[in-house]
């Protein structure tokens, strides 16, 4: 009986997914790309002032003039 009633229960749960699904395809995809959005972080061009928290672009923050950098290489 307790079987029975585990897969009654998971069955109920498989066809209630499906089928709230179906209408929320659009809402579902719009909330990807803003959490998309969310994730993708700008970056701080060569120049711009920076601190330890910023992230610069193919660059780093010199933290002693706080600008972003290309590296120098010797």
């Amino acid at each position: 009986v307790l079987i029975i009633a585990v897969l009654f229960l998971t069955a109920c749960q498989l066809t209630t997914a499906e089928t709230s699904s179906r209408g929320k395809q659009k809402h579902r995809a719009l909330r990807s790309t803003d959490k998309n959005s969310r994730m993708t972080k700008r970056c701080t061009p060569a120049g711009d002032a920076c601190d330890a928290t910023t992230e610069c672009c193919i660059l780093f923050c010199n933290l002693a003039t706080k600008k972003c950098q290309v590296p120098t290489f010797p």
